[in-house]
């Protein structure tokens, strides 16, 4: 009886030790497979991606066709035509003048005679004037180019901004989903290990009460953006969205080195940024129109003459008479002051504009500068994400082992989570900036 119930207590053990056997493999084989994302390669940080974040110029070509607001950029254009128009001819009229006169001679008996005249009169420009007219006429044609200019390149930007969105958007929904991965992969841990006890038991529930959440999440980042590719979708009916952002440094800098490289001389860029940016040109431009407002207002203080012609007939016939007058107004103070007010404003518009390029020249240093220092901090923000996730892996199989507690790994894999998506948030926004800056310098989308 002794020797059956130690036989059995043996086989009892030795059960024991298989099933311990077999769960330590499961274990040991989950937490190998737990983490699926591909290692990062550091030796290769200079790949190449066929990923493409971006629209293509024709993309963003046939989606900026459709907006209603070209058609109000033509129209301005338009008007503005023929306000170089009104100013080439001038605000001067010809006037027609139709006359009856009624003379009845002094000291006579005679009968009353009536005259009838007929008279054109027109002011006439002078030739200073109609020099600086014609100029202003220029100028307002240049001013709508520069207009129709900005108004495309604001279009550019209002759209890169919209595509900013969902590119966060996407980059919320890797966030969830990197999560709810690592939530799965510790509760499948944890799963496994729950007929070790109370404590593991907790574990289990604590690890899928994360899990749930998790997948909560995902779905509410999913969700908005859909939501964005909806609102998108009526905006730019013509582009896809069928997008993914890249998950490996290699992918990113491929994306951060193709197409166009930013030119590296600052001083270079900043001359090609200002000479070429249609708010710079529009700004000298409108100074310009100015100047020669102030020079039209200061020659406005010599009124024009008018001059006219006329003819007058009594109805007798017994006298014709042809005629010719020339009047010249008399000017007032209200011209001078005009004058005056004008170089002012002139003035004003002078200083606006130095601040305005100014500001435009601080503004593309500092952009560049942020460029080129994130570059720099984007390697090793990739590095450190690679330490932090392999210590989570090792955190995590050290909890199949027994070795590290629930809240020791949920610690290193929120550490690691954490830095992942920093690493991806800081690529996809050197990637926003280097196209902002690609679009101001005329090297994308133009």
């Amino acid at each position: 009886m002794i020797k059956g119930t130690m036989i059995k207590e043996s086989m009892h053990k030795r059960a024991g030790q298989v099933f311990s056997l077999v769960w330590l493999v499961t274990v040991l084989v989950t937490s190998s497979h737990a983490h699926t994302e591909p290692r990062l390669g550091m030796d290769k940080l200079q790949g190449t991606s066929s990923i493409e974040l971006m629209p293509s110029e024709a993309e963003v070509r046939a989606a900026l066709a459709q907006q209603p607001k070209l058609a109000a950029i033509k129209a301005r254009l338009a008007g503005q035509g023929q306000e170089a128009l009104l100013r080439r001819l001038g605000p001067y009229e010809t006037h027609l003048a139709l006359g009856q006169q009624h003379r009845r001679p002094r000291m006579s008996v005679e009968s009353v005679s009536i005259d009838r005249s007929l008279g054109l009169e027109r002011s006439l420009r002078l030739w200073d004037k109609l020099a600086v007219d014609q100029a202003w006429a220029d100028a307002i044609e240049s001013r709508a180019n520069a207009e129709r200019a900005l108004s495309e390149l604001s279009l550019r930007q209002q759209f890169l901004e919209h595509w900013r969105g969902f590119l966060r958007e996407l980059l919320a929904e890797e966030a969830a989903r990197r999560t709810a991965a690592s939530s799965e992969a510790l509760w499948i841990q944890a799963q496994a290990r729950r007929r070790l006890g109370e404590l593991a038991q907790v574990d289990e529930q604590t690890a899928k009460a994360e899990q749930l959440q998790a997948f909560a999440d995902l779905i509410e980042a999913r969700s908005r953006k859909l939501a964005k590719i909806e609102q998108l979708k009526k905006r730019y009916p013509v582009l896809g969205f069928d997008r993914s952002l890249p998950t490996t440094p290699a992918q990113w800098f491929g994306l951060l080195n193709a197409v166009q490289k930013l030119p590296t001389d600052i001083d270079r860029a900043e001359h090609q940024y200002i000479e070429q940016n249609p708010l710079v040109l529009l700004a000298k431009l409108q100074g310009l129109e100015l100047g020669l407002q102030a020079k039209r207002i200061d020659l406005d203080q010599r009124p024009d003459p008018s001059l006219g012609a006329f003819v007058s007939q009594e109805r007798s016939g017994a006298e014709h008479v042809i005629g010719v007058q020339v009047s010249i107004p008399i000017a007032g103070q209200q011209r001078a002051v005009a004058a005056k007010l004008a170089v002012h404003q002139l003035e004003e518009s002078f200083s606006l504009n130095e601040e305005l390029i100014l500001e435009m020249r601080s503004d593309l240093r500092a952009r560049l500068s942020s460029w080129q220092q994130g570059l720099l901090a984007l390697k090793p923000r990739w590095e450190a994400y690679a330490l932090h996730d392999e210590a989570a892996v090792r955190s995590l199989r050290g909890f199949a082992l027994g070795e590290r507690s629930l809240t020791e790994v949920l610690q290193a894999r929120r550490v690691a989570d954490l830095q992942y998506i920093q690493a991806l948030s800081q690529s996809l926004e050197l990637l926003l900036l280097k196209t902002g800056l690609e679009l101001d310098l005329g090297l994308r989308w133009q």
